[in-house]
């Protein structure tokens, strides 16, 4: 699964482990996509908008990261779901390393009910690797996922929100929901203390207009600092003043929680 190229730069350690998991995880493709035919959330397209009514899916990109838990406390304050789509190899450490925080972090995040998806192993865009790359980048972030959490996504965010023909084809063989957003308060480009305030107003705007109706998809990331200490309390207070429920993306589509991932 993995390129000689990839293998030539992955630490000895890491192939190891790859190696050792490898028969564990990887089984017939078709049983595991049958395991999630229950669902009614389509696979082999680019989801990016809620179906239930008065729902807010905020997700967060490009963690776990050192706000990520401050996120996680908000999301307690105020009785809030979300969702994370994560990387693997993270900061330059693998997320199942337990020299790191990540694990912890991650078991957090999944015992508090929020959902866990898949951003690749490292955030490479889908659109463009070659099948045996972009295999590489899911199955080793389901691996990790593994060894922490004992279950992997079957929804996914594709990096630069990039997943051409090729890359539908191949996830939806995987058994993926592709999911992307209808809402971009634009964190990455407002994130300091000084214009944070825009991305703000961004978000506010978005439900204002309901350009979708009263549902929406948020992006932001949960490694940004801005993001954690001023953009998600002000997201959430604006859901809740509004009436409106802060939930997973599998909530905002009617999927239930165990067609969020597969233990097999």
């Amino acid at each position: 699964m993995v390129s000689n190229l990839l293998r030539a730069l992955l630490p000895i350690s890491l192939l190891a482990w790859q190696a050792e998991a490898a028969p564990t995880l990887f089984g017939n493709l078709t049983a595991r996509v049958q395991t999630r035919a229950t669902t009614s959330v389509p696979r082999g397209v680019i989801i990016e908008h809620c179906t239930v009514p008065g729902t807010v899916a905020l997700t967060f990109d490009d963690g776990p990261f050192i706000y990520t838990d401050h996120i996680l406390d908000l999301l307690d304050y105020y009785g809030a779901k979300a969702t994370f789509f994560i990387n693997g190899e993270n900061w330059s450490r693998a997320i199942h390393d337990d020299a790191t925080p990540w694990p912890e972090v991650l078991q957090r995040m999944d015992a508090a009910g929020h959902q866990i998806g898949s951003h690749t192993w490292g955030h490479a865009d889908l659109s463009i690797l070659d099948s045996e790359s972009r295999e590489y980048q899911i199955y080793e972030l389901e691996r990790a996922l593994f060894a922490i959490i004992g279950k992997a996504p079957t929804y996914l965010r594709p990096p630069y929100a990039s997943c051409n023909w090729d890359c539908l084809a191949a996830t939806e063989r995987m058994g993926y929901h592709v999911v992307n957003f209808d809402v971009d308060p634009k964190d990455y480009l407002h994130n300091d203390a000084s214009d944070i305030g825009s991305a703000m107003e961004n978000f506010s705007n978005a439900l204002d207009a309901q350009r979708w109706g009263d549902s929406f998809l948020v992006l932001s990331h949960d490694s940004l600092k801005y993001t954690a200490l001023a953009l998600v309390p002000h997201m959430l207070t604006e859901i809740q003043a509004r009436g409106l429920r802060a939930v997973t993306v599998g909530e905002c589509l009617g999927d239930p929680e165990e067609n969020w991932y597969w233990t097999a």
